[in-house]
């Protein structure tokens, strides 16, 4: 008997991911509980800072995502949701995401004690630095024995400097 690879249709009930207009997770989430559509809005407790005091919140563990479980034929349910601008996709098909890394997700958040989101960059990535003294600046990422460096061309003389950045400072450009 020889292996085939089962056949995916529009009719599977898989996890999808939806992006959202910033900080229109909860009222999407709101809205899909009312569709009566299974989702996963994973969060973590951050420290915030106002003038006077500190306050634990909780926020989106991913900001401007939400999970949702769904046969594809129904798409259009999600994407008619005020604040859901799309589903992730990739060379124009949405992605699944598989019922194991769902429950990876859920056991990192329900006994995490100090979650962080880690920004996630790969070498090449054009950026745009968002603080610091070198904020606006835009160009390449490189790697350097561990170190994330933040490269500048400068095309008209074939030369390029770098400098070590941290991650949170960092914004990908489309």
């Amino acid at each position: 008997m020889k292996n085939e690879t089962p056949i995916i249709t529009l009719v599977d009930t898989k996890w999808y991911v939806a992006y959202t207009r910033a900080n229109f997770e909860r009222k999407v989430a709101k809205e899909i509980i009312d569709q009566q559509i299974e989702h996963y809005l994973p969060m973590r407790k951050e420290i915030r800072k106002w003038s006077d005091r500190l306050k634990k919140i909780e926020i989106p563990l991913f900001p401007n995502y939400i999970f949702v479980k769904i046969k594809l034929l129904h798409k259009v349910d999600i994407l008619g949701i005020p604040g859901v601008l799309s589903l992730v996709s990739f060379s124009g098909q949405p992605v699944s995401i598989s019922e194991r890394e769902i429950e990876h997700i859920r056991k990192i958040e329900e006994k995490g004690k100090d979650i962080s989101l880690e920004y996630y960059y790969c070498v090449g990535d054009r950026v745009r630095i968002t603080s610091g003294i070198f904020t606006g600046m835009e160009g390449i990422l490189m790697r350097k024995s561990g170190q994330m460096r933040f490269v500048l061309k400068l095309a008209a003389i074939s030369q390029a400097v770098s400098v070590e950045i941290e991650s949170d400072q960092l914004e990908r450009l489309d």
